[in-house]
């Protein structure tokens, strides 16, 4: 059972130079309930509930015994008298709901129930008093929701079960000046109040549908960017049309460029940890933008290396142009950097042309890789290069063409794959 028990509020100093009375100080901290952090939203829902409804009701209750003040028959003053008093108890009531919400139930059941079942008794079944009850059941189901279905029950119940036996139990009226007009005059008034709290409820409970609609479109639309900025856009989409399926395709034409910073980690140690981690933002942030110019897929980051591929998810023309292009523009963009921080920082490029396996690994962290010896060689070109130089394949060179000029490396042994010939990329003057 839920009984939204919020723990005392905090002992504060006293500020001698700014002293409010007592009672006003308790009057303030009972309707004050969304400074209260402690208190969660449901909670402060309920709260703020009572304290719109706790004043309309009191107000009712004392107008109603100003009427009846007003009514000449001097033996309503019984009526008179149970308004006046069943107003009082009310104006506490959201302390005892900012207390606790199950609490403030049943102390609404007992200032509600016993009221009108006075007043019934008093003015008959013909004065609908016995309606009202209703009153206290809808509000039980607007503070307490669905979710406390027994609780509901215990509270409701008894409204439910006086609004039925009230007119069975007093069918005529207890006082003799109760005339037929007043009866009528009563009558109106509570259907009035009924279906003004009716619309009052169905107020509140579209106005908690539609921020909880908001609230949700808020958070999908957060998780829609997330996915997408996890994994390209055809992938997701592929993930979200069948979520449980692998996603596993072998892709024959791709291009793979690997990219990492020339003395990184001597760099690093003579940064602090923000330096280091907006000095890679910085880099990688471009590295993105220009993938994102030459339509690439960025596939990872790997400390100071950098991953992007052409030809994947789906296949492109001419996949080795395009990371060719982009490696240029990366050679461009480290020179314009460097220029600006007044230091030179530099980076070696490799890249290779092949057939690939892509797809999407992970359960909680979804991640979209690449594997085969393609994306192996590519690597391998990376981190036996030079700085500021692109080497590539013969498999790239080949590719490429007419467009490009190409520096005989020579033949290098590469660990795992064996003796290479190998290029250096330029562009045609």
């Amino acid at each position: 059972m839920e009984l939204f028990k919020a723990p005392p509020d905090p002992v504060t100093p006293k500020n001698e130079t700014n002293r409010k009375p007592h009672w006003v100080k308790r009057l303030w901290r009972w309707y004050s309930y969304r400074e209260d952090s402690t208190l969660s939203s449901r909670h402060k829902r309920a709260v703020l509930l009572m304290a719109v409804i706790s004043p309309i009701i009191v107000v009712a209750f004392w107008s109603y015994a100003a009427y009846y003040l007003t009514v000449d028959a001097p033996n309503l003053w019984p009526a008179v008298i149970v308004c006046f008093l069943s107003g009082f108890p009310f104006l506490i009531q959201p302390a005892l709901f900012r207390h606790n919400v199950v609490l403030g139930c049943f102390a609404m059941l007992l200032f509600g129930g016993v009221p009108f079942t006075i007043m019934s008794y008093l003015f008959g079944a013909d004065a609908g008093l016995n309606l009202g009850c209703f009153n206290g059941a809808i509000l039980a189901l607007m503070v307490l929701g669905t979710r406390n279905l027994p609780v509901l029950a215990v509270i409701a119940g008894p409204y439910l079960g006086l609004a039925l036996a009230l007119p069975i139990l007093f069918p005529e009226p207890a006082l003799s000046d109760v005339t037929p007009e007043l009866q009528r005059y009563v009558y109106q008034s509570t259907v009035l109040a009924v279906i003004g709290t009716g619309l009052l409820a169905l107020y509140f409970a579209v106005r908690q549908v539609e921020t909880a609609e908001t609230a949700l479109e808020a958070e999908h639309a957060l998780s829609e960017t997330l996915l997408y900025n996890l994994l390209p856009t055809e992938i997701a989409n592929r993930l979200k049309d069948a979520p449980g399926k692998t996603i596993a395709d072998s892709l024959d034409h791709t291009a793979i460029l690997f990219a990492d910073i020339v003395g990184f980690t001597p760099r690093s140690a003579k940064m602090t940890p923000e330096e280091l981690v907006g000095f890679l933002n910085r880099i990688f942030s471009t590295f993105d933008t220009l993938a994102e110019k030459h339509r690439l897929e960025k596939i990872k980051t790997i400390g100071d290396a950098y991953m992007v591929a052409a030809g994947l998810p789906q296949p492109v023309d001419q996949p080795v142009h395009r990371v060719a292009a982009m490696a240029f523009d990366m050679l461009d963009a480290m020179r314009a950097f460097s220029d600006e921080i007044g230091d030179r920082v530099e980076i070696r490029i490799g890249i290779h042309a092949g057939p690939v396996v892509a797809g999407v690994i992970g359960h909680q962290k979804l991640f979209y890789d690449v594997w085969g010896d393609t994306v192996n060689t590519a690597s391998r070109m990376e981190s036996h290069g030079q700085a500021g130089r692109i080497q590539v394949t013969d498999a790239a060179r080949k590719a490429l063409k007419e467009g490009y000029t190409f520096e005989p490396r020579g033949s290098i042994e590469i660990k795992g794959i064996g003796a290479l010939d190998t290029w250096w990329l330029g562009q045609n003057a």
